[in-house]
């Protein structure tokens, strides 16, 4: 086979499920488990990606041996381009039209033999049926990679061959391979284990001859004697019990159960499979397919008209003449949220005050209630009396007989903003109820860009300076942790998929980025003003760096926590960086085998007043003197290259603004940190 790869650009996919997978990648809410799962309803996609993952651009140590590792190797971004990709290839190639009964055909007997060699895995106790799953998605990758390659001669062979047997003895004849040893050379040029290429390479075999062959090999080549036809077979009863002891009525039950879910599916997915090539469905198919990529080309357009934004009235302007050009929508209204999240503000001209001014409490208007709630509201003017005179006025100012209000979830999932669009008719309403996914999407990208906020001035301003490279040095702390985390999650994930909590520790240090690059702006952070119990937080905190750092530098680290009632003074995020900063250099401090202790304590007594104590001691070899006179402050780094030796002035800072004091001893046996915050002044 040429070595330019076609089923990166050229093999075909269904229009209905192509347009599924795009759908969840415009998703804001959908993580990469869900989008897996719903790639997988399509082999040539999947073919695609694992392609691409183990491809010289992005290929790693040990290659991508799954579709769930080739996804978290490209990220959500690159698998959103390659799928656009093939279905605007598809849009303009009659490839898949002409061939649409046999892309039925396969489709729905790759799904059912890979779902049934799943099925089978867990009956049989194999330990990986994701494994079993994939490959009996790619039984029919040689026919789709050869249809691609050779048009003009393989869609006579396929028409013409009484069973897959004829079809073998014809290819081989024609190319002097099968279509079952195409699709395993693919698989090893990608890097995939050779057992499961294996699989698919034998499993048209007579069952006799793979009863002694791998687990894996006989689980596919049973789903896909099982699955074949349109009624179990003998000979594939008689596989069931030669391979794995199977009866036939268990065989048939389960076949059954396989067929009926592929069917509704299909019903799901509005695929017709039935003898026609090209059915209603499909047409309506292509057009909601060009529909989608004409909007998801919009949205990139929008990227670049947002990005260009560098003060209020630019914004309103720019949301209004992006929601006209995309949308239609002529009348709109932006309401952002305050600094201090009190206020929902709206300008009908930039260059005035505030048209509207609207506390931030449930029941004052249905703006307020979609920020609050987080949730799409449709308002009629025919309810006009029952709502507050407020929300009939925005009827009015926005020429609409209906509302759509539209929160504006930023990255943080903090609503930024309400946008209020105006519906002027019943076909209108029709319209964006039709495209509800791109709307969405559109509010995300709107919401990102307010989120960003004006880029800064630039210039030589030294405080300005020093500020920036504080900030870029605090961001680098949670990201450290996430890459770390990044890392083991690519070794979990070939084990098992139950990682849901340390997704949820990766999305909070996400989250926390953000929070933190906020501090470049004069607004205070949004959650700066978060109290959480002390303990509870240092307990959070140390979960983290115990389950990547620590770990990954064989570091102990135990902890004392003794605080109590104490909060965190209102600056849970200030409390969290302080921490890890501390525990990050005490990390990098001492050798493998090391050991780290934080303790907090309250009320601890000092001159007559009363503290809240937290203390970060370490074994390691201790600070130089030479660096104990300046700890605190901004010097270049004696960890060599890759710090800034920012993190103890930061340190410092924070501390100082949550009113507290820091004192280091160093010596021989270790280095101590101790922080004291007067108690009596929590409120």
């Amino acid at each position: 086979m040429a070595q330019e790869n076609p089923l990166m650009e050229t093999m075909p996919s269904l229009p209905q499920v192509l347009l599924n997978i795009l759908d969840a990648i415009q998703d804001e809410q959908a993580d990469l488990r869900s989008l897996g799962e719903i790639i997988l309803q399509d082999p040539a996609m999947t073919a695609r990606l694992i392609a691409v993952a183990n491809s010289a651009h992005y290929a790693r140590a040990g290659g991508c041996r799954s579709l769930d590792r080739a996804i978290m190797v490209l990220g959500q971004r690159t698998v959103k381009n390659v799928v656009m990709t093939a279905a605007m290839k598809q849009m303009f190639d009659e490839l898949g039209r002409r061939h649409r009964r046999f892309l039925k055909e396969s489709w729905r007997g790759t799904l059912v033999t890979a779902t049934l060699a799943q099925a089978l895995a867990a009956l049989t106790r194999y330990p990986r049926p994701e494994e079993a799953y994939l490959c009996g998605l790619l039984v029919n990758l040689g026919r789709l990679a050869r249809l691609t390659l050779d048009e003009s001669r393989y869609p006579g062979l396929l028409e013409t061959a009484e069973d897959d047997q004829d079809l073998i003895r014809r290819e081989q004849a024609t190319y002097g391979s099968s279509h079952c040893e195409e699709a395993a050379g693919l698989m090893a040029q990608w890097g995939l284990n050779p057992l499961l290429s294996d699989a698919v390479r034998y499993h048209l075999e007579p069952a006799r001859q793979v009863r002694d062959a791998h687990h894996l090999v006989k689980l596919v080549n049973l789903a896909h004697a099982l699955g074949a036809g349109e009624a179990i077979t003998e000979g594939a009863a008689e596989a069931a019990d030669l391979l794995f002891g199977l009866n036939e009525g268990l065989s048939s039950e389960l076949r059954d159960s396989v067929q009926e879910d592929t069917r509704r599916l299909a019903a799901a997915l509005e695929i017709e499979l039935d003898d026609r090539d090209r059915t209603a469905s499909d047409r309506r198919a292509e057009q909601r397919l060009g529909q989608c990529l004409g909007d998801l080309g919009q949205l990139d357009r929008v990227q670049g008209e947002l990005s260009q934004v560098r003060e209020l009235r630019q914004c309103c302007r720019a949301v209004r003449k992006v929601l006209f050009m995309t949308l239609g929508v002529e009348h709109s209204l932006l309401f952002l949220v305050d600094a201090r999240r009190e206020l929902l503000s709206a300008w009908t001209d930039p260059a005035d005050d505030p048209a509207f001014v609207l506390p931030l409490e449930r029941g004052r208007s249905a703006v307020t209630d979609t920020c609050l709630d987080g949730r799409l509201q449709v308002l009629s003017r025919s309810k006009g009396d029952d709502l507050p005179v407020v929300d009939r006025q925005l009827f009015g100012v926005c020429h609409a007989r209906r509302l759509w209000l539209l929160p504006l979830v930023g990255t943080d999932r903090t609503v930024v903003g309400v946008l209020v669009l105006g519906v002027v008719s019943d076909t209108q309403a029709a319209q964006l109820e039709e495209r509800r996914g791109f709307v969405r999407a559109l509010t995300g990208e709107i919401a990102r860009a307010l989120g960003n906020g004006p880029p800064l001035p630039a210039g030589g301003d030294p405080d300005l300076q020093r500020r920036i490279s504080e900030v870029i040095h605090e961001a680098g702390n949670p990201l450290t942790i996430i890459q770390n985390y990044l890392a083991m999650l690519r070794i979990k994930l070939g084990e098992t998929y139950d990682v849901q909590q340390d997704l949820d520790l990766i999305r909070e240090e996400i989250d926390r980025v953000g929070r933190i690059l906020l501090r470049m702006k004069d607004v205070p952070a949004l959650g700066q003003a978060d109290d959480v119990p002390m303990d509870q937080l240092v307990r959070q905190v140390a979960e983290i760096f115990k389950g990547s750092l620590c770990r990954t530098r064989d570091v102990g680290l135990s902890l004392s926590l003794a605080a109590g009632e104490a909060g965190t003074f209102g600056h849970a995020d200030h409390l969290r960086q302080v921490l890890t900063n501390l525990l990050k250099n005490a990390i990098e401090a001492v050798n493998t085998g090391g050991e780290i202790h934080v303790a907090t304590s309250a009320p601890v007594n000092l001159n007559g007043s009363r503290y809240v104590e937290l203390t970060v001691r370490d074994n390691g070899p201790g600070i130089p003197e030479s660096i104990q006179s300046h700890l605190f402050s901004p010097v270049t780094s004696t960890k060599g290259e890759g710090h800034s030796g920012l993190g103890l002035s930061i340190t410092r800072r924070l501390i100082d603004e949550m009113g507290g004091s820091i004192v280091c001893a160093s010596g021989a046996q270790g280095t101590r940190f101790q922080i004291l915050f007067p108690l009596d002044g929590q409120g």
